[in-house]
């Protein structure tokens, strides 16, 4: 027989590898009666592949397949000693999944659980392999939790090794070859090398980013409930004639719409097949293009013809010159239309928080969905959620959205439901337990973020169920009584607390500490204290550039910024703003390459929120800076900051042209040195500057869109200041 992995013949070398029948030598080949010609047998190459295990009861197991996978000529890495979550592990993990060219993860209910060293070994194998990795179940099916960001890969099943390992050992033996045999035909299979190295490519093209973190956080919390919307997404997805790309859900903030996603996403990940949580405070979360090429790449680890598809694409390494519309037709509704699609069942796309990549009243990832999505093949289908803001409503009109309605009987249950779960300590043979979860339920108006919060203040006994009159009313309630619970001086917390609130409200992602510790000339000591101070409504979290503070929900942040609702307690966000141009524009005249990372990437968008133009027209007029923050750090920039950029920059070595500014709703683009013309973001209608009177009430001639007052505040000033003949040639630094 031959051995298929290592591709030598047997002492005789005479039967066929294939179904065992003796093969006959004709010139210089071996043909078997049934498959013909026999190639000759490739040259074997050794792997190197990472172990991924939970060291718990399974390690003789996984030790024995080590070994033999060793003996076999590959170099098998997997940590030597219990290496414990929170320890500085990540760079030789790190080091060794990138160094690998497999990865075999074996899945128990100690390897997976959370937090975990091995989950995080998966993630990072993820991260950087692109979903190719192989899994081992060796724990019953029952008892283990696959994460996420696997629960769509097809494990080999070893469950039950314990049990034939206490059997005879010539009955172990033949049951552990025939599955060592498994191991070892998927481990060490063209496919699985072939796509290995297209993923590989894949991710250097399209640089994805990453929701498991998002995914992960949202999944820990737990969730109860909600039936009645799985019914009614999996009802849509289940409809033959599948009229609708998109499958809309919206509600208010706090309703549950995230929590709602992510359990979507885990438990069906047979039919979703790309997930995208859109993060306000993250930049590149928010921006479209990069969510167009984050969702191609997770379409193409699941997907093979389509990955073939996108390796094929003559551009596939000149993305960065397309604007969200062209990418959403290069990447997704070309390729995927030529995908064949015939008894295909629908496989679902998931984009949380739409509201969230919106910017100075526009979302331009709503619009390009609204206006691209139907031309997706009809086997491929968005489930999207929001708030019910103007900026997304308008783009998606024509739908007919799922709302999710505080009032209905159906939330009242489930939120009763998860009182009764989280509080049953609590409501333990107490005789008015209906009664205090009515009055629960009327406090909350209907939103699952209140009750998650009121839970974890009754478990921290800063509510008694013995105080209903103490029950704040409404989310808003929440806040409010939080504040004034953790700053009782109204008059400390204006002086020692609101400053900084200011500044982490106006971070265009999370703010890193050392920044925030820089602005207020703090000691470590001091640093600490504040952050203290914030509890739980403001965590620290650590990220790969440090540590960072931001709020915990989107909603905090709103009511902190709006008066109104916070009263005493509001802060203001531009002053943040301003405290933040400052800062940055002090660090930028000490030296380009002083500028904290944070301030290199988002200086500009704190001067433009606080109107320093002369400031923002030298900025972004320095070479120096310009190719520090390179083309795509430049793209990522709001569009009526990008005004200021000059029209050509070098970035690697390649000459591309940027948008000169936005004007009122439209963009500024330089045709010829004597034409300065507009187009309009929303129809893409094209007006001579000259022969259209542009001041603050400018519209598009085609379509009435006027922009917003920061785009035109700047064009003003920029079209005074920079007058026709400075037109004349393309400008320069």
């Amino acid at each position: 027989m031959t051995n298929e992995a290592s591709g030598t013949y047997n002492e005789e070398g005479r039967s066929c590898p294939q179904c065992g029948e003796q093969l006959t030598q004709v010139g210089s080949f071996w043909v078997c009666p049934t498959h013909g010609p026999i190639p000759e047998p490739k040259p074997f190459e050794p792997l190197r592949i990472f172990l991924s295990y939970g060291h718990d009861a399974n390690e003789e197991l996984v030790r024995r397949i080590k070994a033999d996978l060793e003996q076999r000529g590959h170099d098998v890495w997997f940590d030597k000693t219990e290496i414990k979550a929170g320890d500085d592990w990540r760079r030789a993990i790190t080091d060794g999944i990138i160094h690998s060219q497999r990865v075999v993860s074996f899945l128990s209910k100690h390897s997976t659980r959370d937090p975990g060293v091995c989950r995080d070994e998966i993630a990072i194998a993820i991260g950087v392999k692109g979903g190719s990795i192989q899994t081992i179940l060796v724990e019953s099916e029952t008892e283990v939790r696959p994460p996420v960001n696997i629960g769509h890969i097809q494990w080999l099943d070893m469950h039950d090794w314990r049990e034939r390992r206490a059997a005879d050992e010539t009955t172990w033996e033949e049951w552990y070859q025939t599955k060592f045999a498994e191991v070892v035909r998927v481990v060490e299979s063209d496919e699985s090398r072939r796509f290995a190295g297209e993923i590989e490519t894949l991710n250097a093209h399209l640089r994805p980013i990453r929701s498991d973190a998002r995914i992960y956080d949202l999944l820990r919390k737990g969730f109860l409930g909600r039936t009645w919307l799985f019914e009614a997404v999996e009802k849509w997805q289940q409809d033959a004639k599948r009229d609708s790309r998109i499958f809309w859900i919206t509600g208010d903030p706090g309703v549950g719409k995230s929590a709602f996603a992510a359990q979507l996403t885990h438990t069906r990940s047979d039919a979703v097949i790309a997930a995208q949580f859109v993060e306000w405070d993250k930049p590149d979360h928010r921006d479209a293009r990069r969510v167009v090429r984050s969702l191609a790449f997770q379409l193409a680890t699941r997907l093979p013809d389509y990955r073939k598809l996108l390796l094929t694409l003559p551009e596939i390494a000149e993305l960065d010159r397309k604007d969200p519309a062209e990418l959403f037709d290069y990447l997704l509704a070309n390729p995927l239309r030529s995908v064949i699609g015939g008894g295909r069942e629908r496989q679902l796309i998931v984009i949380d928080a739409l509201d969230e990549a919106g910017e100075a009243g526009r979302n331009p990832l709503v619009e390009m969905l609204a206006r691209h999505a139907p031309r997706l093949p009809d086997w491929l289908g968005l489930v999207i959620t929001s708030r019910p803001e103007s900026a997304v409503q308008t783009p998606l009109q024509g739908l007919n959205p799922f709302v999710l309605d505080t009032r209905t009987e159906a939330n009242r249950t489930d939120l009763r439901d998860y009182l009764r779960q989280k509080l049953a300590p609590q409501l333990d043979d107490r005789s008015d337990c209906e009664r205090l979860l009515d009055h629960i339920l009327d406090k909350s108006e209907g939103v699952f973020l209140y009750v998650e919060r009121f839970c974890d203040d009754v478990e921290q006994n800063h509510l008694s169920l013995d105080r209903p009159d103490q029950f704040p009313q409404g989310l808003g309630g929440i806040f409010c009584q939080w504040f004034g619970r953790q700053f009782p001086d109204l008059e400390k917390f204006r002086k020692d607390v609101r400053p900084a609130l200011r500044a982490i409200l106006a971070a265009r992602e999370p703010l890193p500490v050392e920044i925030l510790q820089r602005l207020f000339g703090w000691e470590n000591e001091e640093l600490r204290d504040f952050t203290r101070t914030l509890g739980s409504l403001f965590p620290v979290t650590k990220e790969a550039k440090g540590e960072v503070i931001k709020p915990y929900h989107k909603s905090l942040a709103d009511w902190l910024g709006n008066e109104a609702r916070a009263g005493a307690y509001f802060v203001s966000v531009m002053e943040g703003h301003r405290r933040l141009a400052d800062f940055g524009w002090k660090s930028y005249r000490q030296s380009v390459t002083s500028l904290p990372q944070y301030m290199e990437r988002h200086l500009p968008t704190h001067l433009h929120e606080s109107s320093k133009w002369e400031e923002l027209y030298v900025l972004l007029r320095d070479d120096a800076y310009l190719v520090a923050l390179g083309g795509t750090g430049l793209l990522a920039l709001p569009a009526a900051v990008r005004l200021w950029a000059s029209t050509q920059r070098v970035d690697e070595g390649t000459w591309w042209t940027a948008w000169s500014g936005e004007a009122g709703g439209c963009k500024i683009v330089e045709r010829c040195p004597t034409s300065i013309d507009l187009i309009c973001l929303r129809c893409g209608y094209l007006v001579c500057i000259y022969d259209h009177v542009w001041n603050n009430g400018s519209r598009c001639p085609e379509c009435g869109y006027t922009g917003n007052e920061a785009e035109r505040v700047a064009f003003k000033y920029f079209y005074e200041k920079y007058t026709r003949p400075k037109f004349q040639t393309p400008m320069s630094s």
